[in-house]
């Protein structure tokens, strides 16, 4: 009875510990529009077209003025980390480009404005307070 005791309560310490070190947040597309609505940066969802996909997650695009948001939604963090490992931005999109990553979430901002004019320190406020 006590090694079945001891065993328990080791099993509930293992348990606890995996699920204090797991605290990685993971994002819906929704979580993160919703931040750039709060921040009053508007954005206008783009058709569907032949957008890169990165590894094998099409991404959610959105107009922002005249510049493009890219929105790569991964199912976890690692996910979203092997994608960022294999992420060749000047290759893919060949233009001025910021890269944000927050959880499961890959954004890439392609921004044709002068660098004054652009969204860039808005969407880093905005995936920094995602952080976990």
């Amino acid at each position: 009875m006590k090694n079945k005791s001891l065993l328990f309560l080791s099993i509930l310490m293992i348990l606890l510990f995996t699920a204090c070190s797991n605290n990685t947040k993971v994002y819906s597309l929704d979580n993160i529009t919703q931040r750039f609505e709060d921040a009053e940066l508007h954005l206008k969802p783009q058709a569907e077209d032949n957008y890169p996909e990165i590894l094998n997650v099409k991404p959610s695009v959105y107009e922002l003025l005249d510049d493009s948001l890219y929105i790569y939604v991964y199912e976890s963090e690692e996910q979203r980390i092997e994608a960022s490992k294999e992420l060749n931005v000047e290759q893919l999109f060949n233009a001025p480009s910021y890269v944000y990553q927050t959880g499961n979430v890959l954004l890439i901002y392609i921004s044709l404005s002068a660098p004054e004019d652009n969204y860039n320190k808005q969407i880093e406020d905005i995936v920094t307070a995602a952080q976990p």
